[in-house]
């Protein structure tokens, strides 16, 4: 299998990008993958959520790799190695505002990742990118490094329109970027669904003006089942594990499960 690169986005913060990126990466490893969660954001959310601690050095992050005289010495952390194999990590953080400046001034800025992923290619079966909560630098960046795109969104009207608007950028920017092949956006997951709300059953359920699934289906774009709200998957994040580590037994592990399987058989 060539190496498959997912970049996940959003156009709202607190969707649970980072939270789909670790479980992802989770049960990617679980069959066997090997996967580097590479963070994107300089909210630097991937550390927490990994168990990590924020490099002090930004040589230990993204910003040497974003860099034109990078020397392929990948800046890797091993992630949840007492109980699982094959997860890296390559954290953000606070020094990408500065690398953001950077970037702007280089003549193939947002092809920096992709250049690196090509001239010092990673041993990883699957490299997962986790993006910023709005639509900026490092999304440029990300949708020129990647082969797939996920999107997430809470069901909610706000962050439905946001990420509609965001479902839009990547079309029109996958074309303004002559990106060859285009990266394949292989669905949008709902997150933090609660079926007690009468806005969560609204935009899930099938009136035409609101729906989520009937405009999705209309763009030709797959919906995953919706991630429930869960107070064991928040305390999962804040514990630096994912909920496959946390509470193996949740059924919403099934649904990260089922986004893993999909990733795989994507362009096979």
């Amino acid at each position: 299998m060539s190496q498959k690169r997912i970049a996940i986005m959003s156009n709202a913060g607190g969707t649970g990008k980072t939270t789909l990126a670790a479980n992802l990466a989770y049960q990617l490893a679980r069959v066997g993958k090997r996967v580097c969660l590479m963070g994107c954001d300089p909210n630097g959310s991937l550390a927490l959520f990994t168990g990590l601690e924020d490099p002090l050095d930004r040589k230990q992050t993204l910003d040497k790799v974003l860099d034109i005289e990078f020397d392929g010495k990948w800046p890797l952390f091993p992630v949840w190695r007492e109980r699982i194999e094959g997860i890296d990590a390559c954290l953000g953080g606070l020094h990408l505002f500065e690398t953001a400046k950077r970037i702007d001034q280089e003549t193939r800025g947002a092809y920096l990742l992709a250049d690196a992923l090509e001239d010092h290619p990673l041993a990883h079966d699957v490299v997962v990118l986790d993006c910023p909560g709005t639509i900026e630098r490092y999304h440029e960046v990300a949708l020129c490094a990647c082969t797939h795109i996920l999107t997430i969104m809470q069901p909610e009207y706000k962050d439905v329109d946001a990420g509609f608007k965001l479902l839009n950028w990547i079309f029109e920017w996958r074309k303004r970027l002559r990106l060859k092949p285009i990266p394949e956006v292989i669905g949008v997951v709902p997150n933090g669904y609660d079926r007690q709300t009468a806005m969560h059953r609204e935009i899930m359920g099938d009136d035409p003006e609101y729906s989520l699934p009937i405009t999705l289906k209309k763009m030709g774009v797959h919906l995953f089942p919706a991630i429930k709200a869960s107070r064991h998957l928040a305390n999962a994040s804040a514990n630096g594990l994912p909920l496959g580590i946390w509470r193996s037994g949740e059924e919403i592990n099934k649904v990260f499960f089922e986004i893993a399987q999909i990733v795989l058989r994507t362009g096979e």
